[in-house]
């Protein structure tokens, strides 16, 4: 049971309790009671008392994770507390105000201590929709340290701290169902260090000014997810959960899609690498995201551009230092796939007797329905490199799958400034220089012209086993 997972049943279990004006030693006992459905009622682990107009309440996981615990392993988590207040509306006040401690240790495989120094926040619970409609707070000192092992690879460590943090967000019933939900955090003073064995023990160090993501969700689906934590903390050994494995299956099933949409944008801005060659810096980087629920029509998306980009001294020849990319940005999503139908199908697996694995059959009627073309379209959407006087463009599609050995697809590069290339690469070491120039002839042959002197190539891969430029078979083609 971890922080999350109680954070999680906290507005299943207001859904389903009275509202009271005023608080008394009765209603307390009552919430009680109701917490207890969902969390149980081992002792310690709920305690609800009367203040005031409010409530206070308080849970504490150390008693479930407790009975939890395998395979020699341990964990913490710092009480949570929080004042329940009734609006008399159908929603209510939540507030907090306290310092966060966890802490997972599995010998021989990780062991993870976080701390939060202050989290204070304030929201509204709206019982109609069973989510938050508005929520907003502050942290501070946040520390994370972790150290991993992993077989062959020894022991990796991080360090990570941000000094403080804020974060705000809005929940409101789904047009189509569900909650329509969207969270804005902004976080600065990051600094963090990073150490593997795989890498000889030379530690990475990483700082940054400030880090902020916006996130969208439509159509969320709460009540699945408090059901779903409901049931594990009602099974907290494997031999509970085996015991029950249809009622999980029944709350997964009926809680599909979980959500329809998510889309979310990143800025970390200022970031310094600290690496053993020298520190490189990045002015600005942006990172994009988009995905969808379990759904039949899935669609993933990831882009990333980088702006302000500086490499240590003498890492870069003096040669190419007017051609060092000022600029780039790379973005693909991947789709043509049915998570919904693969899930649906996925979910049988509970109808398995115990400790009998899926066979091989299994496994392939999953990938088909995951992937009724037998494909998926990859598509490399407009991206690019910029420099000072030149920039190179790039976008295409192409399809791959089980179901097409060879993949297959077309792409457009667009160059212009090529001239700013031609004069740096002229300063180059006669190797160098001789090999490039080459190269650079052969492709300004095979190009085609854009506009304002742009040199184009278009690839065409869409049939096996043969690749035009600009409409000329190359090498192997026919």
């Amino acid at each position: 049971m971890n922080r999350t997972a109680i954070l999680a049943v906290l507005p299943l279990i207001f859904s389903g309790s009275t509202a009271f004006a005023q608080a008394t030693d009765d209603g307390a006992a009552h919430l009680t009671q109701v917490f207890q459905t969902y969390l149980g009622s081992t002792a310690g682990v709920v305690t609800v008392k009367p203040n005031g107009d409010a409530y206070t309440l308080t849970l504490d996981a150390a008693p479930l994770l407790k009975m939890a615990a395998q395979s020699g392993g341990t964990a913490s988590l710092s009480p949570l507390v929080m004042n329940l207040t009734d609006n008399g509306d159908g929603t209510w006040k939540v507030t907090q105000d306290q310092a966060l401690s966890l802490a997972f240790s599995m010998p021989g495989a990780a062991d993870v201590q976080e701390s939060v120094g202050s989290l204070k926040s304030e929201s509204v619970f709206d019982e109609a929709f069973m989510a938050f409609s508005s929520m907003k707070g502050q942290l501070s000192d946040i520390k994370i340290t972790e150290k991993i092992t992993q077989p062959g690879q020894g022991e990796g460590t991080v360090d990570m701290a941000f000094a403080a943090g804020t974060f705000d967000g809005t929940g409101a019933k789904g047009a189509s169902g569900g909650v329509d939900a969207t969270v804005s955090v902004t976080m600065s003073g990051f600094t963090g260090t990073f150490a593997g064995q795989a890498d000889g023990g030379m530690p990475v160090s990483l700082a940054a000014d400030s880090f902020t993501e916006s996130v969208k969700l439509d159509g969320l689906r709460p009540d699945a997810i408090y059901k779903l934590m409901a049931w594990f903390v009602a099974h907290p050994t494997q031999d509970a959960m085996k015991g029950d494995k249809a009622t999980l299956k029944g709350i997964l099933t009926d809680g599909l899609p979980l959500f329809a949409e998510e889309s979310a944008t990143a800025t970390i801005k200022k970031l310094a690498v600290t690496t053993p060659m020298g520190q490189v810096g990045i002015d600005q980087l942006d990172i994009n995201a988009d995905l969808t629920g379990v759904v039949a029509d899935g669609k993933f998306r990831e882009a990333f551009a980088v702006s302000g980009l500086t490499l240590p001294a003498g890492l870069v020849p003096t040669w190419a230092a007017p051609i060092l990319p000022q600029k780039a940005s790379f973005d693909f999503q991947v789709t043509d796939f049915d998570a919904a139908a693969a899930a649906t199908l996925a979910l049988g697996v509970f109808d398995l007797p115990d400790a009998t694995p899926p066979d091989a059959a299994f496994g392939q009627s999953v990938l088909k329905a995951l992937l009724p073309k037998g494909t998926v379209t990859i598509g490399l959407n407009p991206s690019a490199v910029t420099g000072d006087g030149y920039a190179l463009t790039y976008e295409g599609t192409m399809v791959a799958g089980p179901d097409t050995p060879v993949p297959t697809g077309t792409a457009k590069i667009t160059l212009t400034g090529i001239d700013k290339l031609q004069a740096a690469l002229a300063a180059a070491p006669d190797d160098m220089k001789a090999q490039a120039m080459m190269g650079i002839g052969m492709a300004q042959g095979m190009a085609k012209p854009g506009n304002n002197g742009a040199l184009v190539w278009e690839i065409d891969a869409s049939t096996p086993g043969k690749v035009l430029v600009n409409g000329t078979p190359m090498m192997g083609g026919n």
